[in-house]
């Protein structure tokens, strides 16, 4: 007889529903979601984010004492842009990628090594020296005699290979050349133009508040306005610079930082001291650094600052001329004019309406 013998089978629990294998799923991949969304917010990266900020009509924030001003109808606006005061998330990085007006810049190229505190306490200074320089520029452009005082010529930079380049230091303060007080920048140049290119020239400087005087061997510059005069190779700038200005004017742009309104403070004062609308009527958006010799200098931004000029309604926007591309690239058809020197703008204002009665221009200085 045949044994016959059953084998058992081990026991197994009967598969889940299909719907409960699809529920944990779900929880799954909302959990993954929240745990990516958590890290997106939490993770900062060193970036900057550069968005269109707003126009401000400048004689909203000038105000002129001492000299009769005129009223007219059009606005010059100042432009600011909007740059983000921390770290931004991986989330505010991702939309900010996919917005074409918004600039993401590297940390580094923006604060240089400085805090975003300093760069705060930086930006409130440069704005400051706009004021003063438009204020200066402008006043100077109308004919006013305006009397500035220093105590020498700080060292800005040095060009290595020049006579200056072993012995000044950035830093250095000259005061006197070949004993004859030297009080403002401007007054340096022509001191040592005034000899032969190859002549020894004694310079006072002030260095570690302690005085020396250093002979230099001039030569002849190589180019520039000024080739083949008497150079040493440095550039410099007014020590402790103040000046008496023989109108009032206040500039308050509240918590706004930073130089590239300094051309719009010059032309807006240009305006309100003289007869006539440089405007012609209509809202005109200016950006632009200004310079002590009314030269028109980059600003950075004037992608957005195009948005934000476009939005405060201006048919024309005036941009420094190298930043022209990116400013018609955001302008969705305003109209963008390249300038380089505050005569340039007065031009460019003139031949779009404008009617600002203002008397010529010096002739140049020269060397």
């Amino acid at each position: 007889m045949t044994e016959v013998q059953e084998r058992a089978t081990p026991w197994a629990p009967p598969p889940p529903p299909r719907r409960r294998r699809w529920s944990v799923a779900i929880w799954a991949a909302l959990a993954v979601v929240v745990v990516a969304v958590i890290v997106a917010m939490l993770i900062r990266l060193p970036y900057v984010l550069i968005s269109p900020g707003k126009g401000t009509a400048v004689d909203q924030v000038v105000s002129i004492d001492g000299a009769r001003t005129f009223d007219d109808p059009g606005h010059l606006l100042f432009l600011t842009v909007s740059v983000s005061t921390s770290r931004p998330n991986l989330f505010r990085l991702l939309t900010a990628w996919l917005d074409d007006d918004v600039e993401i810049v590297p940390e580094d190229d923006v604060l240089g090594g400085r805090t975003r505190e300093e760069d705060a306490r930086l930006n409130r200074l440069e704005m400051a020296d706009s004021q003063t320089t438009a204020k200066e520029v402008a006043l100077e452009r109308l004919g006013y005699t305006v009397i500035a005082t220093g105590t020498g010529v700080a060292v800005i930079a040095v060009v290595p290979d020049s006579p200056a380049g072993r012995e000044l230091e950035v830093g250095d303060v000259i005061t006197a050349v070949d004993g004859q007080p030297v009080t403002l920048s401007e007054e340096l140049g022509p001191l040592i133009r005034a000899r032969e290119p190859g002549e020894p020239v004694t310079l006072t400087i002030d260095r570690d508040s302690k005085e020396r005087d250093i002979t230099l061997v001039t030569r002849a510059a190589a180019d520039g306005p000024c080739a083949g005069k008497a150079q040493i190779g440095v550039s410099g700038a007014t020590r402790d610079e103040q000046f008496d200005f023989p109108v009032d004017v206040s500039i308050d742009t509240g918590r706004v930082g930073g130089p590239s309104a300094g051309l719009a403070f010059t032309l807006t004062i240009i305006d309100e001291l003289t007869r006539g609308d440089l405007t012609g009527g209509n809202p005109v958006a200016v950006t632009g650094t200004i310079r002590d010799d009314g030269s028109v200098g980059p600003v950075g931004g004037v992608a957005q600052k195009a948005v934000a000029a476009k939005d405060a309604g201006a048919r024309l926007f005036l941009v420094p001329r190298e930043e022209v591309k990116a400013a018609r690239q955001h302008a969705n058809g305003m109209k963008v004019i390249g300038i380089e020197t505050l005569d340039d703008a007065l031009t460019a204002l003139e031949r779009n309406g404008g009617e600002g009665k203002i008397p010529a221009a010096p002739a140049p200085a020269g060397c």
